[in-house]
């Protein structure tokens, strides 16, 4: 370091230095030398298009294609919804707990059964113990006759008066009067099989 050049400060007081514009101009009037692209595309030596050039072309953010659109993957004639906003409640769980329904006995009064309301309550919960019967007929062939019967076998306390018949199901005054089922009514009943094992049995009086 020369000390001549600079003052007891630091500051440089010897002979003027070429300034960085200068530099700057010359930088600018010196052009690149750019390669010209006739229209051809490169071809290697087996005849290949080469896509180096294609690679190294700059791609913004927002035109980059990262999944195929949903035409290309499921085709034209399909008609696809993209939903972007989850209508899904945040207190509703993806996956809901299997919630198992406890049947109890409310109402009062009910007829006297040779078994237990409690325990026809339980037979609720158990599916593989629960029959759905519906009884189809023509007009006239016993259909309701015959719930009769079973709900004489299940409730001692209900007969049919003498030379009537029982018709449980005709709740209808136009069905008592006619002696004709107008609309199909259930009747829940608990039957025994063979091999006595009670089953929950959901009877259907159709008309």
């Amino acid at each position: 370091m020369d000390v001549d050049l600079y003052d007891e400060f630091g500051n440089y007081i010897g002979p003027d230095l070429e300034s960085d514009d200068e530099e700057e101009e010359t930088y600018k009037d010196a052009e690149p030398e750019q390669e010209e692209y006739d229209g051809e595309e490169a071809m290697d030596e087996d005849g290949n298009v080469d896509d180096e050039p294609a690679l190294m072309a700059v791609v913004l953010h927002e035109d980059k294609k990262y999944y195929p659109l949903a035409s290309e993957v499921y085709g034209p004639d399909v008609e696809t919804i993209v939903q972007e906003e989850d209508t899904q409640a945040l207190d509703k769980p993806l996956i809901e707990p299997v919630k198992k329904h406890k049947f109890q006995v409310k109402e009062q009064d009910l007829p006297e059964t040779v078994y237990n309301m409690e325990f026809l309550a339980d037979l609720m919960d158990t599916s593989h113990l629960i029959r759905n019967v519906a009884i189809v007929g023509n007009l006239h062939h016993g259909k309701t006759n015959f719930v009769d019967c079973l709900v004489q076998q299940t409730h001692p306390d209900i007969r049919p008066l003498e030379g009537k018949f029982l018709r449980y199901t005709d709740t209808l005054i136009t069905e008592q009067e006619r002696g004709v089922s107008i609309k199909a009514v259930p009747v829940t009943l608990v039957m025994q099989d063979v091999r006595n094992e009670s089953y929950l049995m959901n009877i259907f009086d159709t008309p």
